[in-house]
């Protein structure tokens, strides 16, 4: 699953962001054949990213969501602060901020859960910037 993911983000930092959401697309398949709820919320995730629609964005965004809260273990612990914030910030594009603010006030509730480095902090980041537009 790294491989491909991998590659759809090559494919998405090279302009063919159709490509990568083929692949995407592909991984998210296998995963609800073979009830992958770890796979179904990373390449969710990942395809949310590779959207350009915030509608789309935001339906990828919530899939990674439900998948991550299906898992029901640790493993997925650490991605529910970016889960939150990235949903948060979708809604914030799309206009409802009182769902962008109860996003982010979760986000902010978990962001213990991530690594002081600098994905963390840069999810911090966006959910500070995602409160403050809320406020």
């Amino acid at each position: 699953m790294l491989e491909k993911i991998n590659h759809a983000q090559g494919q998405v930092l090279n302009g063919d962001r159709e490509g990568a959401q083929r692949l995407y697309l592909e991984m998210w398949d296998e995963a609800l054949r073979t009830e992958d709820q770890y796979q179904a919320c990373v390449v969710a995730h990942f395809m949310a990213h590779a959207c350009t629609e915030p509608g789309e964005q935001l339906l990828w965004h919530q899939r990674a969501l439900k998948a991550a809260e299906a898992v029901g273990d640790e493993s997925v612990q650490g991605f529910f602060p970016s889960l939150y914030a990235n949903l948060g910030e979708v809604c914030l594009r799309l206009g409802d901020r009182e769902q962008a603010r109860v996003y982010a006030t979760r986000a902010q509730e978990v962001a213990h859960l991530l690594q002081d480095d600098g994905y963390g902090r840069m999810i911090v980041s966006l959910i500070e910037r995602v409160l403050q537009a809320t406020e």
